[in-house]
């Protein structure tokens, strides 16, 4: 009876577990849209969609400069940047799924409108839940190309 009741228990601790591996299985899955939604609004120049990926708190952590602070602060960023036009492509390296909480790194390609290579280096992006779906709560990447 006593090791029945300890199989028991034992069962019963692996269930969280084993349900949060699944829900962080899940959460990879949907994380991997992140990305190609990311590049897709860059490259198309959308600043306002871009934007919209990022928590209202969400933080731009751009090389040798200070953070933008902020959905609307983190909108006028990008739409500064667009106005050069030019391109991004991005490569995950890798998804972290951790309940709430969510981390992607990777690597990006710079392309300047005229087509030349304009700069690349790697990124880590940290995502949070809100209402339901991910959102980026911290964006931080940096050049790998001399200065």
């Amino acid at each position: 009876m006593r090791k029945a009741g300890f199989l028991i228990a034992m069962a019963l601790l692996a269930l969280p577990a084993t349900a949060m591996a699944q829900a962080d299985e899940y959460s990879k899955s949907a994380l991997k849209e992140m990305a190609p939604k990311w590049q897709a609004a860059y490259n198309a120049g959308d600043a306002a969609g871009l934007a919209a990926l990022y928590a209202e708190d969400g933080a731009l952590h751009p090389p040798n400069s200070a953070p933008v602070d902020g959905r609307e602060a983190i909108h006028a960023f990008w739409t500064t940047v667009m106005e050069s036009g030019g391109s991004t492509e991005l490569t995950v390296k890798d998804v972290y799924a951790m309940g709430e909480s969510a981390a992607e790194v990777g690597m990006w390609v710079g392309t300047a409108a005229d087509g030349s290579h304009a700069d690349h280096g790697h990124y880590t992006i940290v995502y949070k839940m809100v209402d339901g779906r991910w959102q980026i709560a911290s964006d931080m990447w940096n050049s790998d190309m001399s200065p």
